[in-house]
């Protein structure tokens, strides 16, 4: 467990082209380089509520911003087989924050995606003893999206068709042979508008053993999750006893920088044989009806999500990258960047400011998020920032006792969020609370 950070920055404009434009991908920003802003402390948050889990099963941590005030935490709490997820709400950018009331019995899985300030989505499961192994005492959760019209006061669920896994169990030890269900799970939402949503999951078995294939469910709702459209992504055929990697949020993940335009990845390994993994790319420039799908060569996990800017523009953080010519993997310092929509993906060197204090559960860099074509910014051992599709970065001046940086979220240039945990004078990381950090000229002083 791990105590947290936010950090938040104050607002410009996307930058949106389309795959049909290929011409904008000879448009280059200019490679001007800006003072980054200053990111300050604006609330600390003490109480056990407030530490953050890291362990398993995996938690949902991170924080989103629906527009300058209205922000959703996650701690990565409640994910255990009886309790529900917990999530809070600040509508004053961050300063200030409350819980909100989930329905009963659930649990989220992906942080919150927000149409407008008042209209959110996010993936959840809600428990079924019905579900998993119930001679075992083990249940399992059905999919469901959670929304809320009036900003997190209130909160709606409806069910996600993702397909369920039938296996029949033996009698083992002194349980019964039995026939179990188990349900699929969200991995990512993303909303466009009120009602007009886009995720994907994954079937659920037992893993690493269960011996049936995880698949990849891409599903898109325009009523806000009555009817649903599903595909299943294609697969290589060397691909069809492959599972999905367990890791914190980021084994699949997904970016839609458009209603209908969306770049999927996904971790996947042989059953047993995690080494062997491989990371594969999707795109859908057609909400869904037709996917292309590309390898990432010489990659086998990925470290952070996918960030997607723009339909042209991408970037993501890999665990570990293979030397082409002995095929032998380390640990990686580099970025990943597409510049065609994710169909190619060339290593990008990653910047290296002082010895890193890394957080847990993550490396040097353990998360990436672009407001545009030009800028990005990279948590892990602080916050680096490019503003010039990296070709250069700057280190971001930080409180004092900021640790290490866990997820960075922007909606904007200058509107982006940040989750961290905050670090004692032994340089130990702390596990009393959370802190709040926002560049906001309104915000309360912080403790620096």
């Amino acid at each position: 467990m791990a105590a947290a950070v936010l950090i938040v920055i104050a607002a410009s404009a996307w930058v949106k082209t389309s795959f049909g434009d290929r011409s904008s991908k000879s448009a280059s920003a200019p490679k001007v380089q800006v003072p980054p802003r200053a990111w300050q402390l604006a609330a600390d948050l003490s109480g056990s509520q407030f530490v953050l889990a890291t362990g398993n099963p995996a938690a949902v941590l991170g924080v989103t911003c629906g527009d300058t005030t209205t922000c959703f935490l996650s701690t990565g709490y409640g994910l255990d087989y009886s309790g529900g997820g917990g999530m809070f709400v600040s509508h004053d950018g961050g300063r200030t924050w409350q819980p909100t009331t989930l329905p009963p019995d659930t649990a989220i899985t992906t942080l919150v995606s927000c149409a407008t300030s008042t209209w959110c989505a996010s993936g959840s499961g809600r428990l079924d003893p019905t579900t998993g192994d119930p001679a075992a005492k083990k249940p399992s959760r059905d999919p469901e999206l959670m929304v809320t019209t009036d900003g997190g006061a209130t909160w709606a669920s409806k069910p996600v068709p993702i397909p369920v896994d039938v296996q029949q169990l033996p009698a083992y030890q002194n349980l019964p042979a039995e026939t179990t269900y188990w349900p699929g799970q969200i991995d990512a939402v993303s909303c466009s508008a009120p009602g007009i949503c886009n995720v994907v999951g994954h079937t659920q078995v037992d893993a690493p053993g269960g011996g049936i294939a995880d698949e990849l469910v891409f599903l898109r709702t325009t009523d806000g999750g009555t009817h649903w459209s599903s595909s299943i992504l294609p697969e290589l055929s060397s691909e069809a006893s492959f599972q999905v990697v367990v890791q914190s949020g980021d084994s699949v993940s997904m970016a839609c920088p458009t209603a209908n335009a969306c770049i999927v990845v996904g971790s996947l390994f042989p059953v047993f044989n995690l080494a062997g993994g491989v990371v594969d790319v999707w795109r859908t420039t057609d909400a869904g009806k037709d996917w292309e799908e590309n390898r990432v060569q010489n990659v086998n996990n990925i470290r952070s999500g996918v960030t997607c800017p723009d339909t042209v523009n991408c970037w993501m953080i890999p665990q570990a990258i293979a030397d082409p010519a002995s095929g032998k993997y380390s640990a990686a310092n580099d970025l990943l960047h597409s510049s065609d929509g994710g169909t190619k993906w060339t290593p990008v060197a990653a910047p290296n400011f002082d010895p890193p204090r890394i957080p847990p559960g993550g490396g040097t860099w353990s998360s990436i998020s672009c407001a545009s074509q030009s800028v990005c910014y990279l948590g892990g051992s602080g916050i680096a920032e490019t503003t010039n599709e990296g070709s250069s970065w700057q280190k971001v001046s930080l409180p004092s006792q900021v640790g290490g940086v866990l997820g960075i979220s922007c909606n904007h240039e200058r509107s982006c969020v940040a989750l961290a945990t905050p670090v004692t004078q032994s340089g130990n990381f702390a596990n009393e609370g959370s802190l709040i950090l926002t560049n906001s000229a309104t915000a309360s002083p912080g403790q620096d």
